[in-house]
């Protein structure tokens, strides 16, 4: 194996590691030397290395999984698009959940839901869902005149939206919920959303 493909396995331990340990345990009870022994380290240079830090780890799996949710987003905004569904707020709430529904296929999508439940990521927005949060946004002022309850709706739906998608990975996890209630699932958590947002 070449040293180049050696340090991308290595990263992608330590990465795999880091979801692993951070959405059990929470970010502040793991450390460097956990997060090494987890990913087959010797010592916790490894994980400096190709971090920097247990921070720029969290940054670095946050903006793995964002990049492909938001590469999903745009695609299906495309799509809507060409549709001529675009400014439909069913059909937007859906580009809103589904992507992150997604997640939950796989144990790292269903880490990366339940660390960003944590709230511990404050990153930027990429363009596709910055675009799709300001499309939903101008419904909730059509349905809400006061900026501020649109404001707080907005974040509201977004806490729910992340919290019940957090849950469900653990219960998927553990066993306690099965993947074919998955589609009644995320059809409920996007009619609450509805609800929530339009009430």
């Amino acid at each position: 194996m070449s040293s180049a493909a050696s340090g991308d396995s290595t990263r992608d331990k330590i990465l795999r590691a880091g979801e692993k340990l951070f959405a059990a345990d929470g970010f502040d009870r793991v450390t460097l030397r956990q997060i090494a022994r987890e990913a087959d380290q010797r010592n916790v240079a490894a994980v400096q290395y190709h971090f920097g830090s247990k921070a720029g780890l969290l940054s670095a799996i946050v903006d793995d999984h964002r990049i492909e949710i938001d590469d999903r987003r745009a695609e299906l905004l495309e799509k809507a698009e060409k549709d001529g569904v675009n400014g439909d707020f069913a059909t937007l709430l859906s580009i809103l959940v589904d992507p992150l529904a997604a997640k939950l296929d796989s144990p790292a999508g269903r880490a990366y839901l339940r660390i960003q439940a944590q709230g511990l990521t404050n990153s930027e927005m990429r363009p596709a869902t910055r675009s799709l949060i300001g499309r939903i946004g101008r419904h909730l002022d059509e349905l809400e005149p006061t900026a501020r309850t649109a404001s707080h709706r907005g974040r509201f739906a977004l806490l729910l939206l992340f919290h019940a998608l957090a849950d469900r990975a653990g219960q998927e996890s553990s066993g306690r919920a099965r993947r074919a209630d998955r589609a009644a699932f995320v059809a409920e958590l996007s009619a609450s959303l509805r609800g929530l947002m339009s009430a």
